[in-house]
This record gives structure tokens, sequence and C-alpha cells, in this order.
């Protein structure tokens, strides 16, 4: 994931978090991240990486925001397939879509967004029971291309594709976990290499985060999974650390609660 100016149908072009305490949720990430604060806007050496929403309680996970050249288009395609617009502000709307998630949209253009470097998102994955749902939401609403790369059993793992560009994930939950776990997306975020991996998720806990398991390699590189003080989920990433074998081999699943 790079610097998206002009991005195709359903690639990210923004991330939000909605905070009860944008204040908390500005020093957390600020100290982690190094990021500065312009009102609701997060920037990362002044290029903007993430907004912050005040809202009456912390989100299970941050909401990326996909790119249309038509909210109202993509709200009627998204109401076919069992989706809904639960607000629109301008250029950008939210819409919940069938397995109870929330996911943003962004009109126009495209919104500058900085993304892919130390400190900002470089990854996103819907976590749900109800992959095969998601998976045809998606599909239809963005006209998704989808690969497995789990065995679609023990771990069922698929990438959603805008063209040939892959830009998002679909994770579904182990079995065992409570099925009324609720969906959820988890943000990725690369780790400063300056900084290494392990020191940043000593510093997030320092700084009042909680690690959920112990962390764990991937194709994507060695991820961690934290949740925030609020109680909002995260993930650190070390890109430099991957290992393309690692897709489908994962002992413990990342985000069985």
């Amino acid at each position: 994931m790079s610097v998206i100016t002009k991005p195709a149908l359903g690639s990210p072009c923004w991330l939000e978090i909605a905070t009860p305490d944008p204040e908390a949720t500005a020093r957390f990430y600020g100290r982690l991240f190094g990021w500065q604060f312009d009102g609701a806007t997060a920037t990362l050496f002044g290029e903007p990486v993430a907004g912050v929403r005040r809202a009456a309680e912390a989100a299970l996970g941050w909401t990326p925001y996909l790119a249309t050249p038509d909210i109202d288009a993509t709200a009627r395609q998204a109401t076919r397939y069992g989706g809904r617009l639960t607000d629109r502000k301008g250029d950008k709307a939210i819409l919940l879509d069938p397995t109870g998630t929330a996911v943003g949209l962004c009109e126009g253009d495209g919104h500058h967004f900085t993304a892919g470097v130390p400190g900002s998102l470089v990854w996103a994955e819907l976590v749900t029971w109800r992959a095969t749902l998601a998976d045809r939401f998606f599909g239809a609403v963005f006209d998704y291309g989808q690969k497995q790369f789990g065995d679609g059993r023990r771990f069922d793992h698929v990438v959603w594709y805008a063209g040939e560009d892959s830009v998002l994930a679909r994770v579904r939950m182990a079995l065992g976990t409570p099925e009324d776990v609720p969906a959820r997306w988890i943000a990725q975020f690369a780790v400063d290499p300056d900084v290494g991996f392990e020191a940043t998720i000593d510093l997030a806990r320092r700084l009042g985060a909680r690690l959920r398991f112990k962390p764990y390699r991937s194709a994507l590189g060695r991820v961690a999974v934290l949740a925030d003080p609020l109680g909002t989920r995260f993930a650190l990433i070390d890109p430099d650390d991957s290992d393309e074998s690692e897709y489908g081999s994962v002992i413990d699943d990342p985000y069985d609660d």
C-alpha cells in the first residue's frame, strides 16, 4: 500500500477511529507512532494518516474508508446485498455491512492519505464469523477479486483485490470462538525499523495497551494484535520479518477472543 491519491473502487482511502475520549486516544497513538494532531486529523511528518471521531463508546476496531465515485450508487448496491448507509457527511459516509461491521466510504477523486510507511496503515483485515456473507457482500458492492490463502477450514483467510492490487483481507474466526463475538476490522500499522518490533510492543504496553496474544509471522510480516487503552483493537506489523510459508499455518488464531 502506498500514498493513495486517486484510488480505484474499493481501495482504502482513509482510516478513522471512533472514541469517547479523543484526547486520550491522540496521546496514545501520538506517543506510539509519532503522530501530530491538527484537530481531528493525525499527521506524520506533516502528511495525514488517520482521523479521530468522537463517539459515545470506543469502537472495537478502526474503520477503513473505501473509495467510490458515487456514494449513493454504492449505497444502493449495498442495500441489495444486505448493507445500509448509517451516516452521510459531505463526501464521506458510513456503511454497515450485513456482518454488522462499519466501513467508511469516500467519494470523488480520492483523499490525501499516506499509508505504507512506518507509523501508518499497511494492511487491514475484516475478522468475522460470517465469512462467506462478507465475501459475497464486498465482492458484489466493490467488485473485488478474491483469493483464498488459508486452507479454508482450519485457517480461512481470503484476500480481496481491486483490479490487480490486493487491498484488504477477510479472516474467519476460529472454531471455538463464541458466536456472539462481534466482527471487527484490524488495522495493521508498520513499526519504525529504527525502533524495532519488540520495542514498539513494549512501548505500547507501557502506554496502557494490552497484548491480545503472542505475536505471529505471516506472509506480510511479523504481527502483534493489541487493544489500546480504551479497548480498540489494532495491530503492529514488521514488514521486514515476513514468511510466505506462514499463510494458513498460524497455530494460535490471532483473533480468537
